[in-house]
């Protein structure tokens, strides 16, 4: 079969005809492809967030005074759609004369008001935006014919500052994980362990213990994300030659899309408390589920449990690890609302102290940006209280702080170096 493509770009070739060949399309298997592609998409997490929003703006329009559509809805109607969510806020929003001013627990109690923060507050802009977009809308507003998308207006881009600007004189701070360390990764560990030597422990429990007590001491020393930790195969991780402890390597994952070849590589070293060395406690798990007979050297390397005490091959959640760690932490009595993230805190707190430097810590953790590697680590705070002790000792020399300044710092004062003063 011949084609004549003269009509279309391909006509600046040399040639204006291209010779087809007869090949063999298995429609069937393309369609089954896509479609599978497309249910991941629709099953993601970016997905089923645009939906709930979706519909809650669109059951916020149609119960309006005048009801409306998100066709017909203005940049105003999305400032009094932000302010509605505004009533499903859990950040406290402190008045100048509240006594507990810089404070992030929302459970005080006092009159002042409960408001989304600021970030959570331009996550839904932004989130709105790119459902306007999705449906046509584009990203642009025109005030003067009143199309394109309402969320790009300037009215609601003010809005966002005015917040911002609202609770930075609250003193609102952006929420950090309370960190887990060392002390409270050990109170665990050896609660396990008694646990363990239970002698009226059912093979399910043995199992959720044994992937427990290796979780946690592997993300505390990984300081891995959860999410990502879920995803980790027994496959990626691999025995250093001198078997002095693990390598793992991440390629999916929060930040790992499979965009521009970005992997996530840190070394997992034995460590000389055996309660809480990382290597040591997945070894004993992949051990000890072999002996219940449990193959777990291929596949998810952390997995979920059925009822019937089944371990499935299917990767545990963050909301089951977060469940397990709050159970343990509440039966020792030292819950202090920790996250699983706290362990990732904790590991950026523990490698700050060691000395090691924010390109170090952004290494090991699998940071791609310095930011969050001195937020996390609270690098800045520690750094100036170093630098506060040492002023505190200048009071000691505090003369001959004032004399050096005088005699080598105040430019002004100085005399000239070649000629006089007139």
């Amino acid at each position: 079969m011949t084609y004549l493509l003269t009509d279309c770009h391909f006509a600046r070739f040399d040639s204006v005809y291209f010779q087809g060949s007869q090949l063999n399309i298995d429609t069937r298997k393309i369609e089954d492809r896509l479609s599978l592609l497309d249910k991941k998409t629709d099953q993601s997490n970016s997905a089923k967030r645009k939906r709930s929003l979706t519909a809650s703006l669109a059951d916020f329009l149609s119960n309006l005074p005048t009801p409306l559509t998100l066709c017909s809805c203005s940049p105003e109607d999305i400032r009094k759609f932000l302010v509605w969510k505004d009533e499903f806020g859990k950040t406290k929003i402190h008045t100048a004369s509240c006594p507990y001013i810089g404070s992030s627990d929302s459970r005080i109690n006092c009159a002042c008001p409960l408001r989304l923060a600021a970030g959570t507050v331009e996550g839904v802009i932004n989130l709105l935006c790119r459902i306007f977009e999705d449906h046509g809308f584009g990203r642009f507003w025109d005030s003067m014919t009143m199309q394109g998308n309402p969320v790009c207006s300037p009215i609601v881009k003010e809005y966002l500052t005015r917040i911002r600007e609202e609770q930075a004189k609250a003193n609102v701070l952006p929420k950090q994980a309370k960190p887990i360390f060392m002390s409270k990764l050990r109170s665990i560990a050896r609660y396990i362990d008694m646990q363990l030597a239970r002698s009226d422990i059912t093979s399910r429990e043995r199992y959720v213990l044994l992937r427990d007590q290796a979780w946690f001491k592997l993300q505390f020393f990984a300081g891995d994300r959860a999410g990502d930790l879920s995803f980790l195969l027994s496959q990626q991780v691999r025995s250093l030659s001198d078997g002095s402890g693990l390598t793992v390597t991440h390629t999916f994952g929060k930040t790992l899309r499979g965009n521009r070849g970005k992997v996530n590589e840190f070394v997992v070293p034995k460590c000389a408390d055996t309660l809480i060395c990382p290597v040591n406690g997945l070894n004993t798990y992949v051990a000890s589920s072999k002996a219940m007979g449990v193959n777990l050297t291929l596949g998810y390397m952390f997995r979920i449990v059925s009822d019937s005490g089944v371990v499935l091959d299917q990767q545990v959640s963050y909301s089951v690890v977060y469940e397990r760690m709050r159970h343990y932490l509440t039966v020792l009595g030292i819950y202090d609302g920790e996250t699983p993230h706290s362990f990732r805190a904790g590991c950026a707190v523990s490698l700050n102290v060691a000395g090691c430097s924010s390109a170090d810590i952004m290494d090991h953790v699998g940071w791609f940006g310095s930011e969050s590697a001195e937020y996390y680590s609270r690098r800045k705070l520690m750094r100036s209280s170093t630098v506060a002790k040492r002023l505190a000792r200048a009071v000691d020399f505090s003369n001959e702080v004032e004399d050096f300044y005088n005699s080598h710092a105040d430019y002004a004062s100085l005399p000239h170096a070649f000629f006089e003063h007139v």
